[in-house]
């Protein structure tokens, strides 16, 4: 029973600690507006799409993925050994060129299993399954100061690690939406989700801090604070020998929340508009498989441990875990707690050419992650070709990462609708140079208004 439970401690501290450097691929820009796309809807609940049906294919029918590192890219961690072709770690120099403040980094998968919309009078309701998963984690210049020089030849430093957290939730919404026009010139809608969480991990308090010694004798003696509460959920089951089958990993409903969408669209003339959205406005509940970590005493003195490495009966992970584990004194209990999602705001300004088959957009959104406010900044062209070809180019500003080049296209070949959108094309280029990498692709059958229509006229210009 103490290795399982020394072993999930040392899995919980690497996830802590380490998630941030192994994760590496924020949130759609460019849907945002691009009414060509039925799930532009999600970032805006008061869209109504210019079709009288829209259903998404069946788990294909979009697919997103977003990563933003606020600190470094994979080239910035990894460069080339000179004279040859091998590569290796660079993080004394990332550690060097840091700033002070906390790093960040963000993970964003939205996978719709089910989407439909139809058009309700004047307004539109949608409904669907969308598979969700944010991962927010955040660290320190000391972290990876200590993770990668330790603590030899650096006595009587302390590292302030209280900045570290790490908070993820994977979930599933069934959502039922309706958007509305209240006048010619305003619509509104809302989003209704119901959660299903279905694994969670988060940091609720740190204030961990560790001192190294300044005795030459003792140099891997470190003093260290170590206040700090960890809740999980599903952790213990997926880490443990056997794991948890999918069956029962996705059909546990015992965690459960409610959040909520809200939009607004304002048109103040033919060719100006104005849309506001505030999204993820709720929690979740988490009662399955529970198991928090926290410490009981405030301070701790370790001054490592005493192996013979040469013995190959001797575990030196087993015996460091179990020595920590023993130090820490760290409480293991199943205790109900709740979570609020991450609020994500939205204002947007757009301008239309006098046949509405071009579009001019600005676009502010701002995400509120732990202690901080994550901004950003988005222009973008979009244009209807024809009834069968729409495309949508974007600059999009974000902090630590301020150049991000986006392109986009849908493709219509009746009642099939193909998209692909991605916010910096330069990441299909070079990849591994990318601080912020995303795309969004998808597949739905589009079915237009029920209406005789000039030749020449565009079926999905906006309303």
């Amino acid at each position: 029973m103490k290795t399982r439970s020394t072993y999930q401690l040392i899995s919980l501290a690497f996830l802590m600690q380490m998630a941030p450097l192994l994760l590496w691929t924020q949130t759609d820009y460019s849907l945002h507006g691009f009414t060509a796309i039925p799930q532009s809807n999600y970032s805006n609940p008061a869209n109504i799409p210019d079709s009288r049906l829209s259903i998404g294919v069946p788990f294909i029918s979009s697919f997103s993925n977003s990563t933003f590192n606020s600190s470094f890219s994979f080239n910035d961690l990894f460069i080339n050994r000179e004279g040859s072709d091998s590569l290796y770690l660079n993080l004394s120099a990332i550690i060097q060129n840091a700033e002070e403040n906390t790093g960040y980094l963000t993970e964003v998968v939205d996978h719709d299993l089910l989407f439909v919309g139809i058009k309700a009078g004047k307004g539109f309701l949608n409904f669907g399954v969308r598979n969700r998963l944010y991962i927010r984690s955040f660290y320190t210049k000391d972290l990876l100061d200590l993770l990668w020089n330790g603590n030899v030849d650096l006595s009587g430093k302390t590292y302030d690690l209280s900045k570290t957290s790490i908070r993820a939730d994977h979930f599933i919404s069934y959502y039922l939406s309706f958007a509305f026009p209240v006048s010619h010139s305003v619509n509104l809608g809302l989003r209704v989700n119901y959660n299903q969480g279905l694994s969670n991990i988060s940091t609720e308090r740190n204030q961990l801090s560790l001192k190294t010694t300044s005795d030459p004798s003792s140099v891997y003696a470190v003093a260290a604070e170590t206040d700090f509460l960890v809740n999980t959920s599903q952790l213990a089951s997926v880490t443990s020998d056997g794991g948890v089958s999918l069956s029962d990993y996705f059909l546990n409903f015992e965690n459960r929340g409610f959040s909520f969408d809200l939009g607004a669209s304002f048109k103040f003339s033919e060719r100006v508009s104005m849309h506001l959205s505030a999204l993820d406005l709720g929690y979740i509940t988490w009662k399955s498989d529970l198991m928090s970590y926290e410490s009981s005493q405030d301070s701790v003195y370790f001054d490592g441990i005493y192996a013979d490495i040469t013995d190959k009966d001797i575990d030196i992970f087993q015996m460091y875990g179990d020595s920590l584990s023993d130090l820490l004194k760290v409480s293991e209990y199943s205790s109900v707690y709740m979570t609020n999602f991450p609020v994500r705001i939205i204002g947007s300004l757009e301008y239309y050419s006098l046949d509405k088959a071009d579009r001019l957009s600005v676009m502010f959104a701002g995400r509120f992650l732990k202690d901080y406010f994550e901004p950003s900044l988005s222009v973008g062209y979009d244009r209807t070709v024809s009834r069968h070809f729409a495309f949508k180019v974007s600059y999009t500003y974000l902090t630590y990462a301020p150049l991000n080049f986006g392109v986009g296209m849908v493709i219509n070949a009746k009642p099939f609708q193909f998209y692909f959108l991605t916010d910096n094309v330069m990441a299909a280029l070079n990849l591994s140079g990318q601080r912020y990498v995303h795309f969004r692709v998808g597949l739905n059958l589009i079915f237009p208004k029920k209406k005789k229509k000039k030749s020449d006229e565009l079926p999905f210009g906006p309303l």
